[in-house]
């Protein structure tokens, strides 16, 4: 029950994340759609590296190494996304 928990904090985490730099980073190509299925993904994959270095001890997303990598990773991959958008234009 803990992972579909913490499973579930990364995805609200990246759903947060992503429609905050909608709002304050918009491109002229981007859509909110895209840009919170990339805040998701981002909060998935950094929540999984951050939770990497306790994959043998106790792997629990919700320890601060997979909230901090799914904070991160949301935001990386959001602002990448927007960043290239906007140059694309």
């Amino acid at each position: 029950m803990v992972f579909i928990t913490g499973f579930a904090v990364w995805i609200a985490i990246g759903l947060v994340a992503g429609f905050a730099l909608y709002m304050l980073y918009k491109g002229p190509e981007t859509t909110q759609l895209v840009t919170l299925t990339f805040g998701i993904f981002g909060a998935f994959i950094g929540g999984m590296l951050g939770n990497s270095a306790y994959i043998h001890h106790d792997p629990n997303p919700l320890r601060f190494g997979g909230l901090l990598g799914a904070v991160l990773g949301a935001t990386f991959f959001t602002f990448v996304y927007h960043f290239v958008a906007k140059k694309a234009v």
